[in-house]
């Protein structure tokens, strides 16, 4: 008859309310279904109902094994890290149990670093415990964990190398440390793969941006399920090419009909198709489909938006009833690729009505600062920047960019100078806005400001190009060819500036010894064949995603030498298919007038 009554008993979390009714008799129940009132309350986190549990039973918290690690992954769930705490420590007998909800509970909490302390006290941990631990060392990801993550993979027993949740989850942490060979080595091992551990194999992939290798892997698969479809469309999505396109609309028209009911999936469909160019199709997909959710129209504007098509976005944007974060930080982009003053009272309009919560988003406030700047508003951005008490890097970043924008290079100097550590891409900015003032005193600030930045910064293409054009706009042509001929870093970017630099600075045989040196670097006098073929590729992939700034540079310094036989011999040198763009036809005639 007890066990007839405890069945009633069972909390599930659509029956809230059954704790509540048996709150008196509780203490009567068996500790299986005091167990399931705290799971019920856990996956509400009702931290009300779950709270007054502990009390009515509190003398079986000793006795029973299951009721304190329970309870422990109740708070835990809840957030209340604290009395998790509390209630583990006040434990005289700690079982693996115990640890193992403190473990789970500490990863939840994003706290890993208590979690891999928590291991080091653990004598004899099982199967769950270490795999507990490489979730943490997942969730961190670095060399020190990356090392104890083999450490410990090579001295637990055989057998735990046999199950598959510790295969998944050693791969999973391998990957998330960047250690794609040993996961790849340890994958190839494994004779039984299931889903998941294909599916750490395809996500690890793509979190080291190495998209075609976890395309290969879904090859490998002959069921995939939703999940994998999911990551297979994230893969094609980080490729964005037109083969990725094909194989986008191959897979996607064999997939179960009911596979497109998913959300996330579909999610990832509209994602996918959008950053591989196709808007129409990922367009029909949307309007075609019954339930939309926020992460689809999510992923409609990011692709919109993505595609220079903001204003699609914008329109999305007003079918949306309770707009979320993330689809309100999608509008201020869309608003600001547009930079119109209608689209700075739009910003202003969402911005002043969205909840107050969400003004203390680190996201939102870069990316209102990014919009206001863009559309015009310097004051209106200060005036929110002055407002934030908490400035990341994103936020000066903004500001700087910004002003840098508006024709303001000395104030996004004054910002750069507020920040204690600056990364890479501050540094860049605040050579970006010394370049726009080409004075003695913004070259002196470029001088100092370069001669302490972390010197692993300047093997950073992009940051070099900033420094080289500084230099090279205040006028300082010597340590810019200095710079540049001690660097190893030769990219197209880094060719263009130095080619602008001489030109600017009426030195236009200097921008045509550039350019006829650009297949004659490093590689190149070292004779090394390979090294040659590789650079030779790289520059023929580089041009022909480029927007062939090096060949207008040519044609200008040709142009200003002014010597028609040179001038003839080195246009020859421009591929055909470059030929038909107009800003090289316009180029070219201009150049040809001049010899008149």
């Amino acid at each position: 008859m007890r066990h007839t009554h405890s069945k009633t008993l069972i909390p599930t979390p659509t029956h809230p309310e059954l704790i509540d009714k048996h709150k008196n008799n509780i203490d009567t129940c068996s500790n299986w279904v005091i167990i399931q009132a705290l799971k019920a309350c856990s996956e509400l986190r009702d931290i009300q109902r779950g709270s007054s549990i502990p009390n009515l039973v509190s003398s079986r918290l000793k006795h029973g094994p299951y009721i304190f690690p329970s309870l422990i992954h109740f708070y835990m769930q809840c957030g209340d890290i604290d009395r998790a705490q509390s209630l583990f420590d006040g434990s005289s007998k700690k079982t693996l149990n115990i640890y193992g909800a403190m473990m789970k509970g500490y990863i939840r909490n994003k706290q890993a670093k208590k979690a891999i302390d928590l291991f080091s006290e653990i004598n004899s941990p099982d199967k769950f415990i270490i795999n507990l631990l490489f979730n943490a060392c997942a969730q961190l990801g670095t060399a020190k964990e990356l090392s104890l993550v083999k450490k410990v993979s090579l001295n637990i027993p055989k057998s735990f190398h046999s199950d598959p949740f510790i295969q998944t989850s050693l791969i999973d942490a391998l990957m998330k440390c960047g250690d794609t060979l040993a996961a790849q080595s340890l994958f190839d091992t494994i004779k039984t793969r299931n889903l998941f551990i294909y599916g750490a194999m395809m996500k690890g992939f793509i979190i080291n941006n190495m998209a075609s290798k976890a395309i290969n892997i879904f090859n490998q698969i002959k069921d995939p399920n939703e999940v994998i479809v999911n990551l297979f469309f994230n893969a094609c999505a980080q490729i964005g090419t037109e083969e990725a396109l094909n194989l986008i609309i191959k897979v996607s028209s064999h997939i179960p009909q009911a596979f497109l009911s998913d959300s996330n999936l579909l999610s990832s469909l509209i994602d996918a198709l959008m950053k591989c160019g196709n808007t129409v199709y990922a367009q029909s997909l949307f309007e075609t489909s019954t339930m939309k959710t926020l992460s689809m129209y999510t992923a409609m504007m990011k692709g919109f938006i993505i595609n220079n098509m903001a204003d699609n976005a914008i329109k999305l944007f007003d079918d949306i009833k309770n707009p979320n974060e993330v689809t309100i930080n999608l509008l201020f982009n869309a608003c600001a690729q547009l930079g119109t003053a209608k689209e700075l009272s739009l910003v202003k309009n969402v911005s002043s009505n969205m909840p107050k919560a969400f003004h203390q988003n680190s996201f939102i406030q870069t990316s209102l600062i990014d919009a206001l700047m863009k559309c015009g508003d310097t004051l209106a951005a200060q005036s929110l920047f002055d407002t934030i008490k908490t400035r990341n890097l994103f936020i000066y970043g903004a500001m700087m960019k910004g002003f840098i924008i508006n024709s303001m290079a000395i104030k996004a100097i004054n910002i750069f100078n507020q920040i204690k550590n600056p990364d890479r891409v501050l540094y860049l900015l605040f050579f970006n806005a010394c370049a726009q003032l080409g004075t003695e005193e913004a070259l002196n600030l470029t001088k100092k400001v370069s001669s302490n930045i972390p010197q692993v910064f300047l093997s950073d293409s992009n940051l070099l190009s900033s420094l080289l054009d500084a230099l090279m706009k205040c006028g300082n042509t010597i340590y810019a060819q200095s710079l540049f001929e001690r660097s190893k870093i030769h990219t197209l970017s880094v060719y263009s500036v130095m080619m602008k630099g001489f030109i600017i600075n009426d030195m236009a045989p200097k921008a045509i010894d550039i350019f006829n040196n650009i297949h004659k670097d490093e590689f190149q006098r070292e004779n090394n064949q390979d090294k040659i073929l590789n650079l030779s590729n790289k520059m023929k992939n580089e041009f022909s995603r480029s927007d062939i700034t090096i060949y207008l540079c040519l044609i200008k310094a040709l142009a200003d030498i002014g010597i028609f036989s040179i001038s003839q011999s080195m246009v020859q040198q421009i591929p055909s298919s470059y030929l038909s763009d107009y800003r090289i036809q316009n180029s070219l005639i201009s150049m040809w007038v001049r010899f008149k």
